[in-house]
């Protein structure tokens, strides 16, 4: 394992572009405000801990429980997100 591994997330996989890229050009919900609010918290949050995503694993699945259901996403097709 990367000594810089700091911690993993399961996040919506349509997040990877944003996470390691910064790009939101491809973003699915591009007229819903509250989703993009939740995701400039999620970012907000990971940049004051100073994480960034290095890596995202390849096991998209449907999933009910994720790490951003406090921001009130719902359930969605997520990945592992790796942060360090």
């Amino acid at each position: 394992m990367n000594l810089d591994y700091k911690c993993d997330m399961i996040l919506p996989t349509d997040l990877a572009p944003i996470l390691i890229n910064g790009d939101f050009t491809g973003l699915d919900h591009d007229n819903d405000e509250h989703y993009e609010e939740a995701i400039n918290q999620l970012l907000a949050e990971l940049d004051s801990e100073g994480l960034q995503c290095v890596d995202v694993l390849d096991d998209d699945s449907f999933s009910k429980y994720h790490d951003m259901l406090e921001y009130g996403v719902l359930a969605c097709n997520c990945s592992t997100f790796i942060f360090n």
